[in-house]
């Protein structure tokens, strides 16, 4: 038995419109987010770039395109998403595009009664309320206050963009079951994390009778839960397969330009080798994290093995492709200085923070019934 969900061709084709979108990210990408300054955004107080935050959102509409038309998005899909995630991941940005701009604008978007949160919704799809999404990890507890609302209580660690944060989503356990609640930036104690990724900051999250409003309740819980996971583990594979692709122009760029004995070293049999299983690694990552992302568009219980499969593949692959980017690059790759170091971080805190490739291939093995 085939175990792949069966999606329709025209949803993993390169269709020119997405092929445009690419084009316009990758021009503004280029232009206001080269390593430098990537690095000086990073190196700030705030750990990301306001300007650039401000014009992902405001020319972009990043937070708007997979959001339905209903609520205030675009309507488009994550197939086109997954372009927007593939770009900002080669360019390796700070900026909170996964935390917010993708599970905070998802997350606002599942609520149960969505006129209840339109007042967070409206400003976090327009890039003017950062929202951070934190499902799963240490209990915090809700409790019903004597108005009908409800406060949060508890320690939440690891939270990405916790600190940057103007909201935090977070489960809660209640009486009647699992919550996804939201909780405003000034209602939360926020200590700042030293991470591994200085692109990528995390901070604990604290709250003691916080206030809190209700996103999504106990009947729909277990689905909204699931299928943030689902987006988070897709969205992070399209980063990677971004990264992987920006690191192979980048050695390329170098092995060709660096010469030994008279020659470039890219001429040398072994770095051949060496260059052909990364662009393997490439392939394999683009093809999976693409594939997931039409088959989350498809919908259905089968876009959980699809998603699974890229999240391992892309994870495997961002990993080797950044070792091998710093020592294809020389003792010069090893330095802070130099850019592979930042890709290297970035693969390594994403494992840490999300999950390596073996978690991921032991729930495929679930799923698939091995």
């Amino acid at each position: 038995m085939n175990p792949w969900p069966e999606l329709d061709p025209a949803l993993m084709a390169p269709v020119a419109e997405r092929e445009e979108l690419r084009q316009v990210v990758r021009a503004l990408l280029e232009k206001e987010a080269g390593h430098e300054a990537v690095r000086a955004a990073a190196d700030s107080s705030g750990g990301w770039s306001p300007d650039l935050w401000q014009r992902l959102n405001a020319e972009l509409e990043i937070g708007r395109l997979a959001v339905p038309e209903d609520l205030g998005g675009h309507g488009y899909g994550f197939a086109e998403l997954g372009v927007v995630l593939e770009e900002c991941g080669a360019a390796l940005l700070p900026e909170p595009v996964l935390g917010s701009a993708v599970l905070g604008c998802q997350a606002l978007a599942a609520a149960d009664d969505p006129a209840s949160v339109a007042d967070l919704r409206e400003p976090a799809l327009a890039g003017d309320l950062v929202v951070a999404v934190s499902v799963g990890g240490e209990e915090v507890v809700a409790d019903r206050t004597a108005d009908g609302g409800w406060t949060v209580s508890g320690l939440r660690t690891r939270v990405l963009d916790g600190a940057a944060a103007d909201v935090l989503v977070i489960d809660a356990a209640a009486a009647d079951g699992p919550l996804l609640l939201g909780v405003r930036r000034e209602d939360l104690e926020v200590t700042s994390r030293t991470t591994m990724d200085l692109t990528r900051r995390q901070a604990d999250v604290r709250s003691a009778s916080a206030p809190a409003r209700l996103v999504v309740g106990p009947a729909r819980f277990a689905e909204v839960a699931e299928r943030l996971r689902l987006v988070a583990d897709a969205a992070v594979a399209a980063e990677h397969a971004g990264i992987v692709g920006e690191l192979l122009d980048q050695v390329v760029g170098h092995v060709t330009q660096r010469e030994q004995f008279g020659r470039p070293i890219g001429s040398f049999q072994a770095i051949k080798h060496r260059l052909a299983d990364v662009l393997v690694d490439r392939e394999r990552a683009r093809s999976a994290s693409r594939y997931a992302m039409a088959a989350l568009d498809a919908g259905g219980a089968d876009a959980a093995l699809a998603v699974a499969v890229a999240s391992a593949v892309c994870a495997d692959a961002v990993v080797r492709t950044a070792h091998e980017t710093v020592q294809l690059h020389g003792g010069i790759g090893f330095t802070w200085e130099h850019r592979a170091h930042y890709y290297l971080r970035r693969a390594l805190g994403d494992e840490g923070l999300f999950g390596g490739s073996r978690g991921q291939r032991a729930r495929v093995a679930d799923l698939v019934g091995v």
